[in-house]
């Protein structure tokens, strides 16, 4: 009978603990990250008899969760992928609505200002349309200034983010080394830890929403966590933090590298997925694309407006100053740098900028200037070198091994300002004008005239031009020089009576028709410019020009390419972000049809624990009225 007693007592014991993990897997049914618990039972060791061998009972095998790895591993990329597409198409949402709504967009300035352009052109002696010019030039300064500053607005979010994903990541790897401790603590007992295994699956599932990761399960049942290009982050119960620094060569600027080194190297590059990469890939492939667009179309409009006000006259008859503050590229030295070397940089030909950063180093004997989008690179012995439209000086030598950074453009558009007040300071006239003598007995004609320059200006005195048949010996026909040095100019009326393009020092000009021997032309200094709009015209001629980007682009083309392409990414993003969360969603659903918590399959399971152990109490109850008649049986 003792052995019955056993039987029974073994079978209330597990029967207990295993409608104790059916009630577990009830009440966690809501608890996300919860896997349920199975129990598996087992016949415990057989008593030998002289007959054979005969059961001693039953005892839980063991307690295990739930799980597909593959599942797991699944889900973990699909959070990281689904995650930083949102954040992604979020970002870019906010970004194109800056940049292309009609309230905010540059579009509308760019028109108003090259619009009172025109008016002044058409009237340049009015001052009331002058006066509007410098509004619509102050409009666009503040459009300019806005979309920059709400741009930086975004950089300075990025840090903060950065920051805060890094402090989340490292305290989340804390987490599961010291959750994979505990789990080599238990390894080889027979015992596994469910719910620690459960807090670390949740765990590592919540950092691949911040940054995207893999995964290697171990022998010891640790679980190791890689990020970016192999990084590890955990390996065992060690880990291995990540840190957000300042960029040494531009400390508004913040990079993610690994902790714990004297010299941190930004691996920003190296992070993919989740939250983290999705606001590192929207810094450089957004903010900073914008913010250098932008601050081109700044400098070409600040630089070329600024070079055509120059050539021309004021109503006070003095050369045109710069209407805009004219740009000024910004140059940092790495606070690692040695030595105190000075750069010098300006803006040379604005048709050849990039919009890029970029890095200049010296090793002591060379200067290399890298372009850092393309990684194109000059190098020269300097003091100058010119790369892509920018000309840099070096002033004061740096000490081998020193780095800088030039940013030609990104900051001009937060700088864009109007200089001039006085609107009589507007040049709307030619500082040259030109006649025809009036006794000319052809009908050649000299047009177009403008300066490349204001070196020789004013004339020392008037310039002619005269047509003489022999003009360049020999019998060949052109026009005699006089007031200025480049003539005889050659010209054939029979064959270029429709017309020569003329560069007579900084003179530009165009000869066309027959002109008879004797015949004379006239440039001289423009005295009174108030009804003269030649230059106005010129500037205006700018709106169409196309001077961005090697000519291949005016400065609405610019700007509607930034726009265009930053609405293309954002509707990509959009898209792969509602592909991507399908896809979650499908792996969430695969994932919980393995370890989540059936209701009515837990209520039918504790029926039959609940129908098992009325039947193990009524073993020991029977056994116990057997007992009880045997020994009042023997007590006789």
């Amino acid at each position: 009978m003792p052995d019955v007693f056993g039987i029974g007592t073994s079978a209330l014991l597990s029967l207990q603990r295993a409608i104790a993990v059916t009630g577990q897997n009830i009440t966690n049914v809501n608890t996300e990250g919860y896997s349920r618990q199975d129990v598996t039972f087992a016949a415990t060791r057989p008593q030998e008899l002289g007959v054979g061998f005969i059961g001693t009972g039953v005892e839980i095998q063991s307690i295990t969760r739930n799980v597909d790895e593959f599942l797991n591993v699944d889900a973990q990329e699909r959070t990281s992928l689904a995650t930083g597409a949102q954040t992604l198409a979020d970002l870019l949402g906010r970004a194109n609505a800056i940049l292309g709504g009609s309230e905010t967009s540059l579009s509308p300035a760019l028109d108003g200002f090259f619009a009172a352009v025109q008016d002044v052109a058409n009237n340049p002696g009015s001052l009331p349309e002058r006066q509007v010019l410098i509004g619509q030039g102050r409009v666009l300064s503040d459009r300019f200034v806005n979309i920059d500053d709400r741009l930086s607005t975004f950089n300075q979010e990025i840090n903060r983010r950065i920051t805060d994903t890094v402090g989340e990541i490292n305290a989340l790897i804390d987490g599961i080394a010291d959750l994979n401790a505990e789990v080599q603590r238990t390894n080889g007992s027979n015992r596994t830890p469910n719910d620690i295994l459960d807090a670390r699956d949740q765990s590592i599932l919540r950092l691949s929403e911040l940054i995207g990761i893999t995964t290697v399960q171990q022998s010891d049942g640790s679980t190791n966590v890689f990020v970016g290009n192999g990084q590890a982050l955990v390996v065992g119960s060690r880990t291995t933090s990540l840190q957000a620094f300042n960029d040494p060569a531009d400390i508004s600027r913040v990079n993610v590298g690994v902790a714990g080194v004297s010299v941190p190297t930004d691996l920003s590059s190296f992070f993919k997925g989740g939250e983290l990469g999705a606001v590192l890939e929207f810094r450089t492939g957004t903010v900073d694309t914008a913010r250098a667009q932008l601050g081109l179309i700044a400098v070409s409009i600040s630089e070329l407006v600024n070079s055509q006000q120059a050539l021309g006259l004021d109503l006070n008859g003095d050369a045109g100053v710069a209407l805009f503050r004219p740009p000024e590229p910004l140059v940092g030295a790495s606070i690692l740098n040695a030595g105190s070397g000075v750069l010098d940089v300006s803006i040379g030909d604005v048709s050849q900028l990039t919009g890029a950063r970029y890095t200049l180093r010296f090793d002591g004997t060379n200067y290399t200037v890298t372009n850092n989008n393309t990684n194109a690179s000059v190098t020269g012995a300097g003091p100058s070198l010119t790369v892509d439209g920018i000309d840099i000086t070096v002033t004061t030598a740096p000490a081998a091994g020193d780095i800088f950074t030039i940013d030609p453009v990104s900051q001009a558009a937060g700088l864009f300002e109007v200089e001039i007040t006085d609107p009589r300071l507007i040049a709307a006239a030619s500082p040259l004008r030109s006649s025809t003598s009036l006794t000319n007995a052809g009908a050649a004609q000299l047009a177009d005239l403008t300066i490349a320059g204001t070196a020789g200006l004013p004339l020392a005195g008037p310039v002619t031009l005269t047509f003489d048949p022999d003009a360049l010996g020999a019998g060949v026909p052109g026009f005699t020089v006089a007031g200025i040095a480049g003539g005889p100019i050659a010209y054939d009326p029979a064959t270029d009576s429709a017309g020569i393009d003329v560069a007579l020092g900084d003179l530009r000009f165009r000869l066309n028709g027959i002109p008879e021997t004797g015949d004379s032309f006239r440039i001289e200094n423009n005295l009174d410019g108030s009804g003269d709009n030649r230059n106005m015209l010129l500037l205006a001629d700018l709106q169409s020009r196309q001077t961005l980007f090697g000519g291949t682009a005016n400065f609405q083309d610019g700007y509607a390419n930034l726009v265009g392409d930053i609405a293309v990414r954002g509707q990509q993003a959009e898209s792969t972000a509602a592909t991507e969360d399908a896809l979650l969603q499908q792996a969430l659903n695969a994932k919980t049809a393995v370890q989540g918590v059936n209701l009515d399959e837990e209520a039918a399971k504790l029926l039959q624990l609940q129908a098992s152990y009325q039947a193990a109490a009524r073993l020991i109850s029977v056994a116990d009225e057997v007992l009880q008649t045997f020994l009042a049986a023997t007590r006789r």
